[in-house]
């Protein structure tokens, strides 16, 4: 089985290494931030007589942001040519690691954490968002974020989307057999007085974006 790791890197690497010796890496992809590159360049010489191939990414910036970045594009880039994706989040400053803890549950990547006696499977669910959001609901998402995050109206909604005024309303509230954008908390809906409505799409809403 071809396993694909990626892990943040911190102040030490003796839990990236527990998490290769519990789950045999056949290619591991680390996150570090600028204070850390003498850790990666220390594991890159340890792995590289067992021949684990390295991939390295310097974080700067938003850790959030950018490791959703990141994440996304080493999954378009190298997803399929694995049979599983682990995410070992025990390395790293706590906002690194919370950053790949958010990147692994807006994926539905397995994140594992770790201790001196082994390795354990972080809650994250087994299915990611991009499962369940549907086209015209990322249309509706990064119209949201292209007007500054909000609107006042369905109208202009519809015109930035081009999405169906019929159907904006489905895909915010949901249905019977599908969860709406509200439903799923990526976009906050305030029903006013007088048929007042305000759409506004959420930091997880946001989040989801990142990389597509």
């Amino acid at each position: 089985m071809r396993v694909l790791q990626i892990a943040t890197v911190g102040e030490d690497i003796t839990p990236i290494l527990v998490g290769i010796r519990e789950l045999p890496a056949s290619k591991l992809v680390l996150l570090y931030t600028p204070d850390a590159e003498p850790l990666v360049k220390d594991l890159r010489e340890r792995l590289a007589s067992v021949l684990i191939p390295v991939d390295a990414h310097l974080v700067r910036g938003d850790p959030v942001v950018r490791v959703m970045e990141l994440v996304a594009s080493i999954l378009r880039e190298e997803g399929l040519k694995y049979d599983e994706v682990f995410f070992n989040v025990s390395s790293g400053s706590k906002m690194l690691s919370c950053a790949g803890l958010s990147a692994a549950f807006v994926n539905g990547i397995k994140a594992i954490g770790t201790t001196d006696d082994g390795i354990f499977h972080l809650p994250v669910l087994k299915f990611s968002y991009s499962e369940l959001i549907s086209e015209p609901k990322l249309k509706i998402l990064r119209a949201l974020r292209d007007l500054g995050g909000s609107v006042e109206s369905l109208a202009s909604l519809e015109e930035q989307a081009g999405v169906d005024k019929s159907l904006l309303s489905y895909h915010i509230r949901g249905g019977r057999e599908s969860k709406g954008l509200e439903d799923l908390g990526l976009v906050k809906v305030d029903r006013g007085e007088y048929g007042k409505l305000s759409i506004e799409v959420t930091e997880l809403g946001r989040l989801v974006l990142v990389g597509r």
